[in-house]
């Protein structure tokens, strides 16, 4: 059967019109990944300048402000695990059992041994004075009850190894193992977590570093570090808690730990997302940052620089003005600065932020 010619004319102008747009799409979204692709990576930097207050504003992630991983000292069978994943407990409650029987019957042995050792020591005592028994064979009882005596609170130790309680008052994290499973001596069982404090870590450019432990040692930082969690409006205060010393090879900022109160009516677990607001205090012009040579370009008498827009992913070109290297007018605070290559660059081009490969 063949298909009447308008018909078939039809068909054709369909199949070119599809075959027209798939081609448009597939070049456009082509043209899209090459510009992406093209786009050179440039070293930047944040400005941090300004007579006044400044903020930033800094991603974080929840954490434990307190944590243990809870095991057993000794090895055996799980007969019963009381808890589970997020129930609250107090100090004490006890948790988790061991199956006790061999314990037990080890402690029963322990115990025997060590009434007998203490009756023959005794006795050996009281002949030893009348010279029936000689002083070494007395010394000999002597040390037989010490080592009974020490196996005994030994095996009274294990007993009561054999139960796992909450060291302090917490929620259960995790729960590593069930019932009837062999665990060893010191292999985790159950996660517990403190639930009145929470800590938040968030990375920190290493230009604002010395701020904060100025801060630090001033004691001002309460009320100068704020944390929002999720949609909520409401910031939180928090206090500096730790700060560590060496950077991150790969981004180069610091790991800052702050701590803070549970918020009340907020469901705030380890690993959720938070936003940490960081206020530095103002500061001297002459204390702004020294601009690299490689950052600024010379024409008609002018020096110029490069602005990195990361949310265009290109750079522009900027007049600047420079006292003794450094800037004072022409970029404003937290704005980001190319500080290598600008007599490569052309304004417009496109740019992507250039991050340190670990091991290089």
């Amino acid at each position: 059967m063949q298909l009447k010619p308008h018909l078939s004319s039809c068909i054709t102008a369909t199949l070119l019109s599809f075959s027209f747009h798939a081609s448009a799409l597939l070049a456009e979204n082509q043209e899209t990944t090459g510009a992406r692709h093209n786009a050179r990576p440039v070293k930047v930097m944040q400005l941090d300048i300004g007579r006044v207050d400044r903020e930033r504003e800094l991603p974080g992630e929840v954490r434990a402000s307190d944590k243990a991983a809870l095991s057993f000292r000794i090895a055996g069978q799980i007969s019963h695990i009381y808890v589970r994943p997020g129930q609250h407990v107090k100090a004490g409650d006890l948790l988790a059992e061991l199956d006790s029987d061999l314990y037990q019957q080890q402690f029963e042995v322990a115990k025997a041994q060590y009434e007998l050792a203490k009756v023959l020591f005794e006795r050996s005592g009281s002949l030893v004075e009348r010279g029936v028994v000689s002083r070494n064979d007395h010394d000999q009882s002597k040390s037989d009850y010490t080592i009974a005596s020490a196996a005994l609170d030994k095996a009274a130790s294990n007993l009561t190894y054999t139960q796992l309680k909450a060291p302090y008052d917490g929620v259960i994290s995790k729960r590593d193992h069930r019932a009837f499973e062999f665990v060893l001596a010191q292999e985790p069982v159950l996660g517990i977590r403190t639930e009145s404090y929470i800590d938040v870590g968030f990375q920190l450019p290493e230009q604002f570093i010395g701020a904060i432990e100025q801060q630090k040692i001033s004691q001002t930082a309460t009320g100068n570090i704020k944390v929002k969690f999720g949609s909520r409006e409401q910031w939180y205060p928090a206090i500096l808690k730790e700060m560590t010393t060496l950077a991150d090879s790969t981004i180069g900022s610091y790991t800052i730990i702050i701590t803070l109160p549970m918020p009340d009516k907020l469901n705030v677990l380890p690993g959720m997302a938070a936003l940490v607001k960081v206020s530095l205090p103002s500061r001297r012009a002459r204390l702004n940052p020294k601009i690299p040579a490689g950052a600024i370009l010379q024409k008609n008498g002018k020096s110029f620089a490069f602005k990195w827009l990361p949310s265009e992913e290109k750079v522009q070109e900027v007049a600047v003005m420079l006292d003794n290297g450094r800037l004072i007018e022409g970029m404003v605070d937290g704005e980001w600065l190319v500080v290598a290559g600008a007599s490569e660059l052309i304004d417009g081009d496109r740019a992507v932020r250039w991050v340190k490969e670990r091991g290089l």
